[in-house]
């Protein structure tokens, strides 16, 4: 475990830069740098939070799970790369409820989020992609979920960039979370890499803690994200979603 050793003075110049250069996000954050630095204290031991944590179970069964989960990954990536099955919807401000998404049309200064949703009963998962955008409408968080045909949550990303870390110029932050069938974490991974895919330190970087939820169940994330369809797609989608 690596000690990290700042004085009083750094940390608050390292302070008073975030707090003048940080963009604003759309989300509250549970902690925040403070939680790595302290004024008080010019010593202090890191120690890496539940985000950072990586987790593999080596057993066969948890191998066969992951190589059935991974294919149904690359699968929704082949869809999204070409716009196959995907159905978008956005958040404005001036909406209580999302709405089909129709690209740019002279309200994306009121977006506040996205959504592509991929609903295969033929191949039975369901699969979302949200985009969580801060005042600046430039994301900062995305949040993938994918649900088996049994409803249950198999597959998480949580994926956040800034251009405040201190140790890049832009600071990308990657966890992907996987889990079998009886709701076991069988696979939690970690990466942070700069926009040239160099890895980076954590320990050299000030990346935000936002509060946010997995939703490990299909049924509870319908019921949180309320989809507003068009008439002639609910003609032909209403039922995927139920």
């Amino acid at each position: 475990m690596r000690t990290i050793r700042i004085s009083a003075f750094a940390t608050s110049v390292l302070l008073s830069f975030a707090l003048f250069s940080q963009t604003p996000d759309s989300l509250d954050y549970s902690y925040g740098q403070e939680d790595y630095y302290s004024e008080q204290q010019e010593e202090e031991v890191y120690e890496p939070s539940d985000e950072e944590k990586i987790i593999q179970d080596e057993s066969d069964k948890a191998r066969e799970v992951l190589l059935g989960t991974e294919d149904i990954v690359s699968y929704v990536q082949y869809l999204l790369d070409n716009d196959s099955l995907v159905v978008r919807y956005a958040k404005y401000d001036s909406e209580d409820q999302w709405v089909e998404y129709i690209g740019s049309n002279g309200a994306s200064e009121t977006l506040l989020g996205k959504l592509d949703v991929i609903d295969d009963k033929e191949e039975g998962f369901f699969y979302c992609k949200e985009y969580v955008f801060n005042e600046n409408k430039a994301w900062d968080f995305i949040y993938e979920r994918l649900y088996d045909k049994s409803g249950k949550l198999i597959f998480f990303v949580r994926q956040y960039n800034t251009y405040n870390s201190g140790c890049a110029e832009v600071a990308f932050e990657r966890s992907e979370y996987y889990w079998d069938e009886n709701g076991e974490l069988i696979r939690k991974t970690y990466e942070i890499y700069d926009s040239h895919n160099q890895s980076l330190d954590i320990q050299d970087c000030w990346m935000e803690r936002e509060v946010y939820d997995k939703i490990m169940d299909k049924e509870t994330f319908l019921s949180i994200y309320h989809f507003h369809q068009s008439e002639g797609e609910e003609g032909n989608n209403n039922d995927s979603f139920e």
